[in-house]
């Protein structure tokens, strides 16, 4: 039964394993002779579910998917018209204008001429920026049923690029107006700290000690962090010029990998907001009403691949949207619509905001139209798809992809309030937000990260390999490949154990090289070769011929010498 990577329906499972249909589940089938219930989702993908049996469920879905002549779902783009090219080199997507909110995409693509710089990364840091102007208590429910998981605007962004990036100017035009606002707010704090310090003591008693809330923080340990954020429960936007200093400092000022691990955690939780309890020996406990930190800062490649290899899988770098930003050019020096007022009437604008009502009387989280909860279901089912397929090729990656729920609901409650008029939003985010956010969350957000973790750690965890294995492929051209087959290759690929091999196989298997020939035996796995690479990686095939050949020609000079 081939049916053209089109997810079969209940019914055709039925009529292939058996079992009986309940509602979105296929329970008690038979699946290569283990009883297993297959679920089918809202976007036409589906999982297994088992509890007994030799078989994982991830083993079952591979089976049903070659028999039924399945694709990966979460096949990069890249490969959905041919195999992955694995030695193109990064590419810096380009920004779709259409998608952002009007004042979002003036800003970014204007101010971007005048300045010479890449017009994704003003955009970006903007939307870091309006993102953390947004009070916290302005928050969206995802889920329809769901009144227990809610989000707040807050992002962190990194502009990854060289110096010619501009990252530093980028920083300083989007985070003007808050600066700006962050002044005015510490002002009045000295001149209300000033009258309340010339009360006399009684006075004080009934009075209300001033607080200093805040909406920027610069170059900071969590202990001055907590400080700040106990009188800024709507949270901050912390500034780092270069994120590799605020990587570091986890390490430089914590007092060892325990330490480390106590900053990271705090972070952690600063992505995600809530209470939080500092506790001090000798000065007891005190409470952080809201840890809330939205994060805006530029890095280079090479300190921020080392991070990425070097540091704890806790999934602090995953929250990270990198941008990879171009190479400045030179600005325009002509008559500019003032953008940068707009911009910053929108960010005065947004500070301000209050709770949405509904029914003018009752104050309630953003919820999704009818309309646009469709969009999030479509979107929450293909990030699901994307994260399962990324983990067997790039586990960072894929991890990242986890976050996607979570960062479209924080892109459309920020459109929304951007879009919005008068001091409350809308209680409803419209489809027209959910969609322009959807395609700005595949369209630009995601090539984003396949750029930069293709930057950080290659495209797969075992680039290296992959590439010898793939290169073996275009000299030798194989029809089909087992593991054997692997470790009876060059040097690299006789290193690997039959574990490392099949891994190996599987990615390329991903990035459409391969197709695994239908069996459900583990010890004799064998893949088809897609006959289309030796046409597409021609080049490649002449040149690594000749690397080979020289290599060889290098090694036998040298035996000859030694004889």
């Amino acid at each position: 039964m081939t049916l053209d990577d089109v997810t079969p329906s209940l019914y055709e499972f039925q009529a292939l394993y058996g079992g009986t249909i309940d509602g979105p589940y296929l329970k008690d089938c038979e699946i290569a002779g283990q009883r297993a219930d297959l679920y089918h989702t809202a976007t036409k993908t589906f999982y297994v579910q088992t509890a007994d049996g030799p078989y994982s469920s991830r083993e079952l879905v591979r089976f049903v998917r070659m028999q039924c002549g399945l694709t990966d779902p979460g096949r990069m783009a890249a490969n959905q018209n041919g195999p992955v090219d694995l030695w193109v080199s990064a590419t810096h997507p380009v920004l779709p204008p259409d998608t952002l909110p009007d004042t979002i995409s003036e800003f970014a693509t204007i101010l971007a001429d005048t300045m010479g710089a890449d017009p994704a990364g003003l955009a970006m840091a903007a939307l870091a920026a309006c993102g953390a102007a947004i009070p916290d208590t302005i928050v969206i429910q995802p889920k329809e049923h769901d009144r227990s998981w809610t989000e707040a605007g807050r992002l962190w962004v990194g502009l990854v690029g060289l110096p010619s990036t501009m990252k530093t100017p980028i920083l300083s035009a989007a985070t003007r107006p808050l600066r700006r606002i962050d002044h005015d707010m510490y002002r009045a704090f000295a001149e209300q700290k000033v009258a309340y310090d010339a009360l006399d003591k009684e006075a004080r008693k009934s009075g209300t000690v001033p607080r200093h809330e805040r909406l920027i923080l610069e170059d900071t340990t969590i202990e001055a962090a907590q400080e700040v954020l106990k009188d800024s429960p709507d949270g901050v936007l912390l500034i780092q010029d270069e994120l590799s200093a605020w990587f570091g400092s986890m390490d430089k000022y914590s007092g060892g990998a325990r330490g480390a691990a106590k900053d990271r955690g705090f972070w952690l939780q600063a992505f995600n907001g809530g209470s939080y309890t500092v506790n001090r020996v000798g000065r007891g406990a005190s409470v952080v009403p809201n840890l809330s930190v939205s994060l805006l800062g530029g890095i280079q490649p090479e300190p921020i691949r080392a991070i990425a290899n070097d540091s704890h899988d806790d999934g602090l770098l995953q929250r990270l949207l990198p941008v990879s930003l171009r190479a400045g050019k030179l600005g325009k020096d002509v008559p500019m619509p003032d953008v940068a007022a707009s911009y910053s009437g929108v960010i005065e604008r947004l500070t301000q905001l209050r709770k949405p009502m509904r029914g003018g009387m009752t104050e309630v989280p953003l919820r999704f139209s009818p309309a646009a909860q469709v969009v999030w279901q479509e979107v929450a089912g293909r990030n699901y798809d994307l994260a399962q397929s990324w983990e067997t090729v790039n586990v960072k990656l894929a991890a990242h992809i986890g976050k996607y729920n979570g960062i479209f609901a924080r892109l459309c409650l920020i459109w929304h309030c951007i879009e919005s008029k008068g001091e409350r939003p809308a209680s409803q985010v419209p489809e027209d937000v959910a969609a322009r956010v959807r395609d700005f969350l595949f369209g630009f957000l995601y090539p984003h990260a396949i750029a930069f973790y293709t930057k950080v750690v290659g495209l797969s965890d075992r680039q290296d390999k992959v590439e010898a294995v793939a290169g073996w492929i275009l000299t030798r051209r194989p029809t089909t490949l087992t593991v054997r087959d692997v470790r009876r290759g060059d040097r690299l690929m006789r290193s690997m154990d039959n574990a490392d091999a099949e891994l190996v196989l599987d990615q390329l298997d991903a990035f459409g090289w391969l197709t695994p020939v239908p069996t459900i035996r583990r010890d004799s796995r064998e893949w088809k070769v897609d006959p289309r690479v030796f046409e597409q990686f021609e080049d490649k095939a002449d040149e690594e011929a000749e690397r080979r050949a020289i290599a060889r020609s290098i090694i036998a000079r040298g035996e000859k010498l030694a004889a």
